[in-house]
């Protein structure tokens, strides 16, 4: 079964869900669960957003359950490839778990048949709220918050510091123009040995391709759908500038259609590339092959700015749960500012504003900062984000995810043209949002 068609069924599960219980399905947080008295057991599902460690989601786990005596938590641990699935499925059943991970910008299937409990529900309060990073706003849906940031990711350009040195380039492009013509140079100079340039996704992982082609399209001023998210708006003049700019690296013999972006840039064989700032924790464990030969820049500026695409992970909380105030306990320690603190050791970004958080998740967010250059980069292109594209995104999101890695692809390697990619692309992600409303 196809991903689009499973999207569909699931929707229509979640639906009758929602009609045979008491949830009601014209707002979130409108189910039957229960404050209760803060006390009880809450499940717990989660893929291991810890990067590189999987063991780190139950090792935290653990140390909450060891913390206090109210509430534990039991963890369901999933794999990333099918692990939202699992949870959809089952909440679509009515045995779904408590709380469970959630990309931000959340799902808007979720949000419409009120599954989600909002934070207020769940103890948080306007002070707890007022500490978050505008960038919460993602997890907004009709004035009310429903996810609880962990982390943020943000779209950045990774580089070789050695490999431009040695091709002559003393520092980072910070334009569309400069990206090209450093790339250019690059691969003319090495003969082809080194690419200076790989859009991740144009590789073997083509799910990134939808980070990489969001945060282009950023920069070029387009949009996902219209105002009122009713259409998809990616056949553009924006859309246009974004793909022919990307599918020159192509037709120019720049870049390689099926270089890994991330193996290449391990090996040297990359010599610049984009994607969320996370991805760090990989390039970090080439071991020898990076240590102290790549940095982190903010992405070149496009013809309208330098916006990239904003990622990360969210809590969210079931509004059928028996325990609301149990599983608030929990969240709230789990996406706490000394947690959020900590998953900057994978280089997930502090959600919080630091100014008006606890000394101790101050001290740990400041030794953090103090000891990698590569945040000051991250830092300025956090300040160039706002919730826009992600707010979009939801709306249509998975066939969105879908189709881009056909159409996205295929337009920039010249499979298709330009406005046909661009317009298959509006097409189907136009069925999705028609069948949503």
């Amino acid at each position: 079964m196809s991903r689009s068609r499973r999207r569909i069924l699931l929707t229509a599960s979640l639906a009758s869900v929602c009609a045979l219980t008491a949830s009601a399905c014209s707002g979130g947080g409108s189910g039957t669960g229960s404050a209760g008295d803060g006390k009880g057991t809450v499940e717990f599902w989660s893929m291991p957003y810890w990067i590189g460690q999987d063991d780190k989601v139950k090792e935290l786990v653990d140390e909450f359950n060891k913390s206090q005596d109210d509430v534990k938590v039991n963890l369901t641990q999933l794999e990333w490839k099918d692990g939202r699935d699992k949870i959809k499925q089952a909440v679509a059943a009515g045995k779904g778990p408590d709380v469970w991970l959630m990309n931000n910008g959340l799902e808007l299937d979720y949000l419409k048949a009120g599954s989600l409990a909002s934070l207020d529900q769940l103890g948080y309060t306007k002070a707890d709220t007022d500490k978050f990073l505008d960038l919460a706003q993602v997890n907004e849906y009709e004035k009310k918050l429903y996810g609880a940031p962990l982390y943020f990711d943000v779209g950045v350009m990774l580089y070789r510091t050695d490999v431009l040195k040695k091709y002559g380039i003393d520092k980072p492009p910070a334009t569309w123009d400069e990206l090209k013509s450093s790339a250019a140079t690059i691969t003319d100079k090495s003969g082809g040995d080194v690419h200076g340039w790989q859009f991740k996704g144009m590789d073997d992982h083509v799910n990134a391709i939808n980070s990489t082609w969001e945060s282009f399209l950023c920069g070029a001023g387009g949009s996902l759908t219209s105002a009122d998210y009713s259409k998809s708006t990616q056949k553009s003049a924006a859309g246009r500038t974004t793909m022919n700019y990307m599918k020159s690296f192509y037709d120019d013999k720049i870049s390689p259609v099926g270089t890994s972006a991330l193996n290449g840039f391990i090996d040297s064989k990359v010599a610049m590339f984009p994607f969320f700032q996370s991805v760090i924790a990989n390039v970090e464990m080439g071991g020898a092959k990076t240590e102290g030969k790549w940095a982190v820049a903010p992405m070149p500026k496009g013809p309208k700015s330098g916006c990239s695409m904003v990622g990360g992970h969210s809590l969210v909380a079931s509004s059928s749960g028996k325990e609301l105030k149990a599983a608030g306990t929990f969240m709230k320690w789990l996406a706490s500012p000394e947690r959020s603190a900590q998953y900057m050791d994978f280089k997930g970004i502090f959600p919080y504003q630091p100014s008006k958080v606890g000394a101790e998740a101050r001290a740990t967010y400041d030794k953090k900062i103090k000891s990698d250059p590569n945040w000051t980069a991250i830092q300025e292109q956090l300040g160039r984000n706002t919730p826009d594209l992600v707010l979009q995104d939801r709306h249509g999101w998975a066939t969105r995810w879908e189709a881009q890695k056909s159409s996205i692809v295929a337009g920039v390697n010249g499979q298709m043209s330009v406005d046909e990619a661009l317009g298959a692309l509006d097409d189907e992600v136009g069925k999705a949002l028609s069948t949503g409303k």
